[in-house]
């Protein structure tokens, strides 16, 4: 018989850096992406909400980011983090927390309405440039590379 043993899905390392995201891979491989979230609320954010505009802007930013890398897929996953801005974000702000992508994408969803001028409680969503800056790279990494669920790192 064959080994019948199941791989474990990859998990990641997800760190904001002012001007850089790091990627630390359990097999060991790092990934450095030149886009942080201080740099984008600084330059690309300007805004509290951001504009339609500069949401636009800063996931394009993320996107070349992300293609300049060549980043493969993971295809399932987690990202684990110990990011304060992350953790700020309603679903990872307690001991046990964790989002799935779908989960992720619903709070962009409100960032994204707040950029149209729809009201969004703000305990749905913290405000902040450098939290909106924070989301929008999770929510590129996890879409992009293709992880399920992001957590807060085990202490």
């Amino acid at each position: 018989m064959g080994n019948t043993s199941r791989m474990s899905p990859p998990r990641a390392q997800l760190e904001l850096q002012a001007q850089a995201t790091v990627l630390l891979f359990d097999e060991g491989r790092t990934v450095a992406l030149p886009v942080g979230a201080q740099g984008l609320a600084e330059t690309v954010l300007r805004h509290d909400p951001p504009t339609s505009l500069e949401l636009e802007r800063a996931i394009d930013d993320i996107e070349d980011a992300l293609s300049a890398a060549r980043v493969a897929r993971v295809d399932g996953g987690e990202l684990v983090t110990a990011d304060p801005l992350l953790l700020s974000l309603p679903g990872l702000d307690r001991p046990g927390a964790g989002l799935a992508r779908d989960d992720v994408e619903a709070l962009f969803g409100r960032l994204a309405s707040r950029a149209h001028g729809m009201p969004v409680v703000g305990t749905d969503l913290p405000h902040g440039r450098d939290v909106a800056a924070a989301l929008l790279i999770l929510r590129e990494c996890m879409h992009h590379l293709g992880f399920e669920r992001v957590a807060p790192a085990p202490s």
